[in-house]
């Protein structure tokens, strides 16, 4: 019975996978208005996708997703910094 328990658990832990960055969904909360783009990094880690705009400003991206046989898992977060590399928005936590 032991070795069907161990059969079963490798076969479900092989087909995991995760990609993007982990961030700390709890670092989010932590952020403000006027941070720099190394104090954000130093929460978040390194985004998945830098766009710069035309006017100097930038939005830096972090996204993690997981999947396995029993199903998907996906979030995401977007910040807008100025031309200074400030971040000039924090986003609003949902309700839950």
């Amino acid at each position: 019975m032991r070795k069907h328990f161990l059969a079963i658990a490798a076969l479900l832990l092989a087909g995991c996978v995760s990609m993007g960055t982990n961030y700390d969904v709890a670092a989010v909360d932590r952020l403000r208005v006027g941070m720099t783009k190394a104090e954000v990094i130093g929460l978040l880690g390194q985004p998945n996708q830098v766009v710069t705009n035309s006017d100097g400003s930038e939005r830096l991206v972090w996204v993690h997703s997981t999947g396995s046989m029993l199903g998907a898992n996906a979030r995401s977060v977007g910040l807008p910094f100025g031309a200074d590399g400030r971040l000039t928005d924090v986003p609003q936590r949902s309700p839950q």
